[in-house]
């Protein structure tokens, strides 16, 4: 076995070169009916059988993806850009899709280096034009600046793009270097309104997760602290969904030190299942992690075994875990009836990266009873979710949303 049969499973790409995963050539309609081969099966693989996992198991068997691999993978890509002497090279951009936490390692890797960070404007200053916050952002200093919110440096109004031209214009004629994340949606806006990808260099992305970075991705999530613990298996006749983790998983030992990027093989036969995850997903890691942990059900027999209590986990257990077929996998699904005020409630939570129902209401011609309306009749949808004041799209609504807003003439972003 050779090192350059596995390849790097987080990387940075330029955004001209993101290839979303298409979906299967024959791909699986789901459906509520059962099909006539799950009728067939064992009576021990109904769907009867099944429950959703208690939050104790499902955070061992699908934990929260390992954030230090895309900071690595950040690092590698920005390798000589600090030291850099060539003029074009200053200023460094990074669109970050939902879900890709591109923002996120921005901050992780300029508090590891010691660069400054420039939070957003606040609303007011934005409105206002920003005087104060661009005179600090263009204040001289030798290290470099890091702006990991540019999509919350403007707003969708008439006076809300000022702040952000200043900027802009700053950024053309600087000498000190700077690291500039921004939200996908933003991106997109920013393109169509100031040309913004005519005025900085071409954007560094996430790669895209096909069908054979998850299916080796994700038995290493709930491998990295309980190795072992976790059998997963298809609903559909038991077989389990994989057969060569282990292996794969002792091969890759040899080739990566602790520090290092996961690394996978692109050359093994991919499961139809995970085709679709990571094609429905849309590539991105922090969607098709939530539309797997949907995906994980467990087995109870008889009524001694409480789903409810919060059972502590046993270390000495072997667990095992049953994956739906995609076909049965239940996802949000946009209500009938919806108009021009509903669409324009989640391209503006969109666009702005997550938004109060206040602010909502600022930038859209709707009343704020009428947006507050809206807002709870998508939260109950699951289509939304609330962190304080602010509204988003959670990241397993994230793929129903977008296709929506596509299908109904809506600027989206590139992902």
């Amino acid at each position: 076995m050779q090192k350059q049969l596995y390849k790097p499973l987080w990387e940075y790409v330029p955004i001209t070169g993101y290839r979303r995963p298409a979906a299967p050539v024959h791909e699986t309609v789901r459906h509520n009916c059962q099909s006539w081969l799950a009728r067939l099966q064992p009576r021990l693989f109904r769907q009867n059988h099944f429950f959703s996992m208690p939050p104790y198991l499902l955070n061992r068997a699908a934990p929260l993806p390992d954030s230090e691999q895309i900071i690595t993978a950040l690092t590698s890509a920005l390798h000589g850009w600090e030291f850099s002497k060539e003029s074009g090279q200053m200023v460094q951009v990074l669109v970050g899709p939902p879900g890709s936490g591109v923002e996120q390692a921005a901050v992780a890797l300029a508090k590891q280096n010691g660069w400054q960070i420039m939070g957003a404007p606040t609303i007011r200053q934005i409105l206002a034009g920003g005087d104060a916050w661009v005179e600090q952002v263009t204040r001289p200093a030798l290290t470099p600046l890091v702006i990991p919110r540019l999509g919350k440096c403007f707003l969708r109004h008439q006076e809300g793009l000022e702040l952000l031209s200043r900027l802009l214009d700053w950024l053309q004629t600087t000498n000190r270097r700077c690291l500039i994340a921004c939200d996908s949606w933003a991106w997109a806006y920013l393109k169509k309104t100031l040309q913004i990808d005519v005025m900085l260099p071409t954007p560094l992305v996430l790669a895209p997760f096909d069908g054979a970075k998850v299916q080796f991705w994700l038995p290493f999530l709930a491998n990295r602290i309980h190795n072992g613990r976790f059998i997963f298996r298809q609903m559909e006749d038991g077989r389990l969904i994989f057969p060569l983790a282990e292996t794969y998983n002792k091969a890759l030992a040899h080739y990566r030190a602790p520090g290092e990027i996961e690394r996978y093989g692109d050359w093994i036969s991919v499961h139809h299942f995970f085709r679709q995850l990571a094609a429905y997903g849309r590539g991105l890691p922090g969607v098709i992690w939530q539309l797997w942990r949907q995906s994980l059900e467990i087995a109870a027999e008889g009524k001694s075994f409480d789903l409810k209590a919060e059972a502590s986990f046993d270390d000495d257990k072997r667990y095992t875990v049953w994956v739906q077929p995609w076909s049965r996998l239940q996802l949000p699904t946009m209500p009938g009836g919806l108009g021009t005020n509903e669409s324009l409630v989640l391209h503006t939570i969109l666009l702005h990266g997550g938004a109060s129902a206040a602010l909502v209401a600022d930038l859209t011609p709707l009343s704020h009873n009428e947006v507050r309306r809206i807002l709870q009749m998508f939260w109950n949808a699951n289509l939304l979710e609330k962190e304080e004041e602010l509204w988003q799209v959670p990241l397993l609504a994230y793929p129903t949303v977008r296709n929506y807003l596509d299908n109904e003439g809506y600027l989206v972003d590139e992902f």
